[in-house]
């Protein structure tokens, strides 16, 4: 093949093909594995493969949807199968590039790991020293975790609201930082609402966003916070009468964040941070919304994935339609949407491999 066909041609097929058919190419040759494993046909082969699969889960093991199975069919099937490493309790965040922040849940154990579904590569999150001796390391904190596109890095936070101190892990570095936190809200005056979806940030535009409640004159208000990576400081976002007060989800939407309300309106922030920009969107009226969990994510006919206890379904953003997605037998209590990617957990060697080069593809 390689000699048939102009290295140039050979890499643009492969930039279309799944990121786990490309993790198999690894061993066809030397410079196969060279150019799939480059930093820069990582990026592309992401900038390229946005659409988005499903990811599902409970105690006893992690599947996905099969990537050729259509959520349109007339009657909707899905294959699953399950991953090789999977810890037997645990908690996913919502996706970063394809990437997830992954908790244990099985005391003694509660560790975190950065866990990625196309490679099925994991990497153990060890504490910092100084936390394994607390023994209230969990309970204030918030946790998010997110890409930091001008440093080409991904970073997991833990927020400690009572002592007002941020843990910053960088998988780039492979290393922890502490700084102050300069949280805008007292902890006094100020909780983090107690399902674990939302103790865990929504990562966009290189910040991870959480919803809090802040009491004032015997009244509680919600309010959006994001921590920016970048700067690694914290701001807040400015309210709108008409969006906050219902505040029910939060989560990313078209790649604006977006407000699910508690009276079934979706509210989108078209420009991020500008109040004016809230807008509300149409959605379909043939299924209850309360109470459900929506997967947003580059899903076919740009829609989403909404599912509760009892019923998962796909919903069509184009035309506002809503059809049952059947995902077998078994009980998944909690999915979520990813993109399949060549990221590696692995940044060192990333580097190592990236003197030789692209050229070099024969």
């Amino acid at each position: 093949m390689a000699s048939s066909c102009p290295p140039d041609l050979i890499i643009d097929i492969l930039l279309y093909l799944p990121g786990k058919s490309l993790c198999r190419f690894k061993c066809v040759s030397k410079s196969w594995s060279i150019l799939i494993t480059h930093p820069r046909f990582v990026k592309l082969h992401l900038a390229r493969n946005q659409r988005g699969k499903f990811l599902l889960f409970n105690v006893k093991s992690l599947c996905h949807l099969d990537p050729e199975t259509s959520l349109l069919q007339q009657e909707p099937t899905s294959s699953y199968r399950n991953f090789r490493f999977w810890p037997s309790i645990s908690w996913v965040s919502v996706s970063s590039n394809g990437l997830f922040c992954t908790q244990m849940f099985s005391p003694p154990d509660d560790d975190f790991y950065i866990y990625n579904p196309s490679t099925r590569e994991y990497k153990k999150i060890l504490y910092m020293e100084s936390e394994k001796e607390s023994n209230s390391r969990m309970f204030f904190n918030l946790h998010g975790f997110g890409y930091v596109e001008s440093m080409d890095d991904y970073k997991f936070v833990k927020v400690d609201i009572q002592t007002r101190i941020i843990q910053i892990f960088s998988l780039r570095n492979n290393s922890w930082k502490t700084i102050k936190c300069d949280f805008p809200f007292n902890h006094i005056n100020c909780f983090a609402n107690g399902l674990r979806q939302w103790k865990y940030g929504i990562p966009l535009n290189g910040a991870i966003h959480w919803v809090v409640y802040y009491y004032d004159g015997g009244h509680n208000f919600p309010r959006i916070v994001a921590f920016d990576l970048v700067k690694e400081k914290f701001k807040t976002f400015p309210q709108h009468d008409k969006v906050f007060p219902k505040l029910s989800q939060l989560t990313v939407l078209r790649d604006c964040l977006c407000i699910i309300n508690s009276d079934d309106k979706f509210w989108i922030m078209e420009k991020y941070g500008t109040k004016e920009s809230w807008t509300k969107i149409a959605l379909p009226n043939k299924c209850s919304w309360k109470d459900s969990e929506f997967l947003f994510g580059n899903l076919d006919d740009d829609g989403w994935l909404k599912s509760d206890d009892n019923h998962t379904g796909f919903v069509g953003n184009k035309w506002y339609y809503y059809k049952p997605v059947f995902i077998g037998k078994e009980q998944y209590y909690n999915k979520r949407v990813y993109i399949e990617n060549l990221v590696s957990l692995n940044f060192h060697t990333n580097n190592a491999v990236a003197n030789e080069g692209i050229n070099n593809f024969t």
